[in-house]
């Protein structure tokens, strides 16, 4: 009976998986997929502050732990407002640099901003540390002064809707809350094309800003003047693909829950559209 020499074992073919890009499990990383948001609530601190366009602390925190990388520090919202995004960041121990024009809005910011950190349980040593958040008292269109180049981990922000926000707001007629009238407030530019090269001048600079491949999100509305649609988010999408961005994808924020008194627009003679989402626009900036 002849013996032969037995086969050798089968390796196993292990799979390396690449590193991870930031700190979801499987299961958060499949909710914060959807492309539809629909349980983003204000906070009842929130809820008073009266800002014309606040977005919840809430919806920031998601964009955070889904677009900022696992090394990544530094968060930009170029249009600041009552302070979102810096004062997100911050509580996630993060470094929040925010811009604002209008004064009243920036010395909000900028209170909240001081009561969290002086409030802050100093024993908690992965908050306690340093982040040197701020919000500056500025124009946007003058970005450049207040953050260095590629020294961006991620940018949020919500631009102005245009000058919008001068009307009475119409799948609910709630009264008008003027954001402001300073000569550098792109909100109170009348003609569009004009509003949209001035986006371009902000979001050149937060290109600059940002490191290769970090991503901007940019909260928007589609708006319509009487008869006339203004699809915003993909007329913003195509003015910052032109500059430089790449287009990534596209979230909508469902915001119906927030209106409780929806008219029927036009009724009877002409049909109009409730809105009641926004689309979160992702852009990024090349990695090369």
């Amino acid at each position: 009976m002849s013996t032969s020499d037995p086969k050798p074992a089968k390796k196993k073919r292990t799979r390396t998986l690449p590193p991870p890009y930031n700190e979801l499990d499987g299961k958060r990383w499949i909710q914060n997929s959807i492309s539809v948001w629909s349980d983003i609530r204000k906070s009842t601190e929130e809820g008073r502050l009266k800002h014309p366009a606040i977005f919840p602390e809430m919806l920031v925190e998601r964009l955070i732990e889904t677009f900022l990388p696992l090394d990544g520090q530094v968060i930009l919202d170029p249009f600041a407002g009552s302070g979102s995004t810096v004062i997100t960041a911050e509580k996630m121990g993060k470094t929040g640099i925010g811009v604002e024009l209008s004064a009243e809005y920036a010395k909000i910011a900028s209170r909240r901003l001081a009561e969290l950190t002086e409030t802050r349980d100093e024993t908690d040593t992965d908050q306690a540390q340093g982040t040197q958040s701020r919000i500056h008292h500025g124009s946007a269109l003058n970005l450049a002064e207040y953050v260095t180049p590629g020294s961006v981990d991620l940018c949020i922000t919500s631009p102005p809707y245009w000058n919008v926000l001068n009307q009475r707001r119409s799948a609910d007629h709630k009264e008008v809350r003027h954001y402001g009238n300073h000569d550098q407030d792109l909100g109170v530019i009348e003609d569009y094309n004009a509003f949209l090269d001035e986006l371009d001048r902000v979001f050149s600079q937060v290109l600059a800003a940002l490191k290769p491949g970090a991503y901007c999100c940019a909260i928007v509305m589609d708006l319509r003047k009487r008869s006339r649609f203004f699809p915003f988010h993909s007329d913003l999408a195509s003015r910052l693909q032109e500059i430089g961005f790449l287009y990534d994808d596209l979230i909508i924020w469902n915001r119906q829950a927030e209106y409780n008194n929806l008219r029927p627009l036009g009724y009877p003679s002409v049909f109009r559209v409730n809105k009641v989402h926004e689309f979160i626009v992702l852009m990024q900036k090349p990695k090369q």
